[in-house]
């Protein structure tokens, strides 16, 4: 029963993450430009954000008009560089490798008491944080080989979270600008 239920859980997870979810994405995007094999969408959001996918169609980034129409092509130049090091760098392959090695391990110990699976699955959440904010600062890192520092900084001061919460995705303001200035 194990065994299915992890294959099911596993199946779920691969098909959002690299069907699903890219399916959607490129269903509300227009083909804005390419850098580096990878394609690049546009989103008519006014939402000030852009992100990188890796699907079974290939890895691609997306930026919304928000961002086009809010910052000049060098600033928009600095979240590509820097979506492009998520791609890179495959952070989304290592995330989709932990979240699958959690369900593993999470339909394993649905065997042991309730009590083992409640702080399993709160370290496994703040780990997954972990890795999240570590390779938004990898990313940030990436994209200074290919733009200006400055340029880099103004994005994150503009647009960051000032403070991160236990659940935030992105480290603070702080400690990524200290990352980029190493």
């Amino acid at each position: 029963m194990d065994l299915i239920i992890t294959f099911g859980l596993l199946t779920l997870v691969i098909l959002l993450e690299f069907v699903v979810v890219p399916a959607i994405v490129l269903k509300r995007v227009t083909k804005f430009s390419t850098l580096y094999d990878y394609p690049i969408y546009i989103v008519n959001s006014n939402e000030v954000n852009a992100y990188s996918l890796n699907s079974v169609w290939g890895k691609f980034i997306v930026i919304t008009r928000g961002l086009v129409n809010g910052e000049d092509e060098e600033h928009v130049r600095a979240a590509i560089m820097h979506e492009l090091g998520h791609l890179k760098l495959n952070h989304h392959v290592k995330m989709s490798l932990y979240i699958i090695s959690v369900i593993i391990a999470f339909t394993y110990l649905l065997n042991l008491n309730l009590f083992v699976l409640i702080p399993f699955g709160l370290f496994a959440l703040f780990m997954q944080r972990y890795f999240q904010r570590r390779f938004e600062l990898s990313a940030d890192k990436f994209a200074l080989r290919f733009t200006n520092r400055r340029l880099l900084e103004d994005l994150i001061t503009k647009y960051d979270v000032k403070e991160t919460t236990f659940l935030s995705t992105h480290p603070n303001i702080h400690v990524r600008l200290k990352n980029i200035d190493q």
